[in-house]
């Protein structure tokens, strides 16, 4: 099955911006029925040959809201698989009771003239391939996107084999991306 073959919803009612009973809805400007008007929301997707949610996503566009979620998403999960960070970026990952956990916060954005920090966590079933594969290849989540390729390889099979070993491997290798992989690269 491929990405477009998929099905997403996507709502910015406050009924359903609730993780871990917190409140994540929220806007930064007008809203419409129309439009998301810089509003916090939430995306299900569902996969068409069993109508089953394999991901959702919360996203935050103000301030308060994505450093209320940053900070529940780190008390809940605790030390991530993968954690990348730049100036104006953060990338986490947990893998967690057959689910990936996948955090993003940016602090370039300017919505209506003001800066913020937006935010972005999807969660998924380790039971969708096509979600985890679409979600990690790219931006700062297909470093780990090639971590997990590499892990699904025979000589990794039965091994604790860890993002730290992948690129500790691709340090000594001297790969093809040079340095990206570990530059930022946090724990």
């Amino acid at each position: 099955m491929e990405i477009k073959e998929c099905v997403w919803y996507t709502s910015k009612q406050p009924d359903l911006l609730h993780l871990y009973g917190q409140s994540f809805s929220g806007s930064m400007g007008p809203e419409s029925e129309d439009s998301k008007g810089f509003s916090n929301y939430v995306t299900f997707f569902l996969t068409p040959e069993n109508n089953k949610m394999g991901a959702y996503a919360l996203h935050t566009e103000t301030k308060d809201k994505t450093a209320a979620l940053d900070k529940l998403v780190n008390e809940k999960m605790g030390k991530t698989d993968y954690h990348y960070r730049s100036k104006e970026f953060t990338h986490q990952v947990w893998h967690k009771d057959g689910a990936y956990y996948l955090l993003t916060t940016n602090s370039s954005v300017v919505n209506l003239g003001e800066k913020t920090i937006t935010g972005d966590l999807t969660v998924i079933s380790e039971q969708s391939p096509v979600f985890l594969a679409w979600f990690t290849s790219g931006g700062g989540f297909s470093y780990y996107g090639e971590y997990l390729k590499e892990k699904q390889k025979p000589e990794h099979q039965g091994k604790n084999y860890s993002y730290k070993d992948f690129i500790e491997e691709e340090k000594a290798k001297g790969t093809f991306m040079g340095t990206t992989y570990f530059d930022d690269y946090v724990q």
